[in-house]
């Protein structure tokens, strides 16, 4: 599966808005805010490893914020991936190991 095989797969799952990191925010098309990384919630994610070149892996991010906005993150292989970008996700991720966990 490509990357934009599964940006309609999120799109179709109601993730129709595209968020961009931003240092240590977050900001959404179309809207005139940003959010923190304790204000996003990931849904799911997938990735996608063409498996010849690794610049063109990826993995697509289903976020859901605080207002209910859900949208799409897409951020490259950890290699590729920006300083500022890598830790929101690794926040991001964190938060989902401990609402799935059940710890605050």
């Amino acid at each position: 599966m490509n990357l934009s095989e599964l940006q309609e797969i999120a799109t179709l799952k109601g993730f129709t808005h595209h968020f961009s990191a931003a240092g240590n925010h977050v900001t959404c098309d179309g809207k005139e805010v940003s959010y923190s990384a304790n204000d996003l919630t990931i849904i799911d994610s997938r990735s996608v490893d063409s498996g010849t070149d690794p610049g063109d892996d990826a993995t697509l991010y289903m976020i859901e914020a605080r207002d209910g906005t859900r949208g799409t993150l897409i951020v490259p292989s950890s290699f590729y991936t920006e300083h500022e970008k890598a830790e929101l996700i690794d926040h991001l991720r964190s938060q989902q190991r401990e609402s799935k966990s059940g710890n605050p």
